[in-house]
């Protein structure tokens, strides 16, 4: 992409009569060629189910007249997309990331079945229009527009009428740009959008409550948008695009804070022999994981849904908020040796600033013993941080009656330099976005992976049939299976399309991954994995997946990045029994189609 905004610059400075220092204003189908603009546009048009006039009336319309307002303005001065083109770049990257995200949710929130299934697509593409309209007034209030005959231009008359020059004001208000976006959205959406936005009132107001600043007020609109615009940033900062994706919604951030003050203050006993927190001068220890399942008890009993269930992942979390202090990348339990007098325990611990919870008002009496991590001569020693310290990986792994088929969560692959001078980055700019979108909502399951090694199909054996209990006990089984998974997905505890769930949706319908769905309902329901076979053959007996020439288990192909891996898994034959609204389909995932074998049910 670096070369080709330099042929474009070396194109725009050979216009005769061109200053320098000017650009020239260009056609929105113009502005929209580069080739990772174009992928972009393919994007938005795979993500969403509108037709083609629609999408190009409803979507590509409005981008259009976006792209030539903004024309080759960059989204910052210095910051991120500080670069001619970038507030239009920045805008098609928040609102590809944004529809990945809105990909999660079944909307509008708390809606029938038939209103999410009517009105979706209006959702999906409010969403974009909020990743336009977020920062257009910026155009307005933080930059002069200069033309070549003097004039200063201002948007509001329309788009730059001829060559132009771009000025910083000095002493902006950062903040005035955000309650200005409205003035601008008859211009980019006209008077058609917005009468199909205004048919939805409460999806109208959400996205102008969002646009103009007033995010409290913004619902699911405001917090998709903020994730999305985070993720975009942190991606031309050079920084994890992925990781500002994962962050959940809904101030999870003030729920884990509030969370633990409260768990400290009113539920854990300090420094006492057996229990779970402990206070030093200089921190407040808590027993891991024993203390993180009580808070997260806690939060779930509160009514707080999102909390991650996989304690890797809440580890990643309190960690990435600078809840709990990193001892090293990835790591954030320290091992320490816990005595007081002629008593001593070793214990796995967080470490917590006394602050969070308390501020800088008083403190409780510390403890009068010691805390020591091993391997270390003082208290927070980093002199052998490594070895006093346990991943957050190991911690998951460590779980009492952790689920033994959830996956470990991935770790982020390094981003490389996509603005590197060895003549390739322009290839890697185009593909790095659709590489970081694929890895975001991809299955990490590789080609032998024990998690998958499992699964095996149950064959139906015609020459020995099951005496009629068995068959009885199996399908009762089967059924019990059925009705927690009808259940778990109508409640959303059963995530779908998640990197890490076990259930997606492919060519329109559910794809359950075995042995992983077998194996959840065990442990949740039988108290243990150790009888998933014995659900699955239940399951098969009810008759409700897709069998391709007698074989019951079916292959889905993950499209990597870098590689291409595999589930498997049954297809159901109607979604539909067991939700009224099914999710769209998981686009990194295809169902392999092998000669011969798919067509037949």
């Amino acid at each position: 992409m670096l070369l080709e905004r330099l042929r474009w610059w070396g194109r725009a400075r050979s216009v005769k009569g061109q200053g320098e220092g000017l650009e020239y204003p260009r056609s929105g189908p113009e502005l929209l060629a580069l080739p990772r603009r174009q992928q972009m546009l393919k994007m938005l048009w795979d993500t969403t189910s509108l037709t083609q006039e629609a999408f190009d009336d409803y979507i590509l319309a409005p981008i259009q007249r976006y792209a030539e307002l903004v024309q080759q303005l960059p989204a910052s001065e210095s910051h991120h997309h500080s670069y001619a083109g970038g507030m239009l770049d920045h805008a098609l990257e928040m609102a590809c990331y944004g529809l990945k995200l809105r990909q999660r949710h079944l909307l509008p929130p708390g809606g029938k079945p038939e209103d999410q299934s009517s009105s979706g697509e209006l959702w999906s593409a409010a969403i974009i229009y909020a990743a336009l309209m977020h920062d257009v007034a910026k155009t307005l209030v933080d930059i002069e527009i200069h033309l070549e005959d003097g004039r200063n231009w201002k948007l509001w008359h329309g788009p730059i009428p001829g060559p132009y020059r771009v000025r910083y004001r000095a002493g902006r208000d950062y903040h005035l740009h955000a309650a200005l976006n409205p003035i601008l959205c008859q211009q980019v959406l006209g008077p058609h959008v917005l009468d199909w936005l205004l048919s939805q009132p409460r999806l109208f107001g959400l996205l102008t409550y969002t646009i103009s600043g007033h995010t409290d007020r913004g619902g699911i609109i405001a917090e998709i948008v903020h994730q999305a615009d985070r993720a975009s940033v942190s991606k031309a900062m050079g920084g994890d695009p992925l990781q500002a994706l994962a962050a959940p919604v809904e101030s999870l951030q003030r729920k884990l804070a509030d969370g633990l003050r409260y768990m400290v203050k009113e539920q854990f006993q300090l420094n006492q022999r057996g229990g779970v927190a402990w206070l030093t001068k200089e921190a407040l220890w808590l027993v891991s994981p024993r203390a993180i399942n009580e808070l997260k008890a806690h939060l779930y009993a509160q009514g707080v849904k999102s909390i991650p269930a996989d304690l890797g992942r809440l580890y990643g979390e309190l960690q990435a908020h600078g809840l709990i202090e990193e001892v090293s990348e990835g790591k954030s339990v320290w091992k320490c040796e816990v005595s007081e007098g002629d008593w001593s325990q070793s214990l796995s611990m967080i470490r917590i600033s006394p602050t969070l919870i308390w501020g800088t008002g008083t403190k409780p009496e510390p403890f009068k013993g010691k805390i020591e991590t091993k391997g270390c001569d003082t208290l927070g020693s980093e002199s052998n941080a490594d070895a006093a310290s346990v991943s957050n990986d190991e911690v998951a792994a460590n779980e009492v009656g952790a689920d033994e088929n959830t996956p470990l969560p991935a770790k982020n692959k390094d981003s490389s330099d996509a603005g590197g001078s060895d003549g390739k980055a322009g290839v890697d700019l185009e593909s790095a976005l659709d590489d970081e979108l694929i890895s975001l909502f991809e299955n990490k399951v590789e080609v032998g992976d024990e998690s998958n090694s499992e699964t095996f199909d149950v064959q139906d054996n015609k020459d020995e049939p099951d005496a009629p209990g068995e068959v009885g006990e199996a399908k009762g089984m089967g059924e019990r299976f059925w009705g927690w998974l009808q259940q778990g997905l109508e409640s959303r505890s059963i995530i779908v399309n998640d990197s890490n769930a076990v259930v997606h949706t492919v060519s329109g319908t559910y794809f359950l991954v075995s042995p992983g769905i077998f194996k959840r309902f065990a442990s949740a329901e039988l108290g243990g994995t150790r009888r998933w076979k014995e659900v699955q053959s239940g399951f098969q007996k009810l008759g409700h997946h897709v069998k391709t020439h007698g074989v019951n288990i079916q292959k889905v192909v993950v499209a990597g990045p870098n590689k291409t891996t595999y589930l498997m898994g049954y297809l159901l034959k109607s979604p539909r029994e067991l939700t009224q609204a099914v999710p769209p389909d998981n686009w990194v995932l295809t169902l392999e189609k092998e000669e011969g074998r798919v067509g037949d049910v």
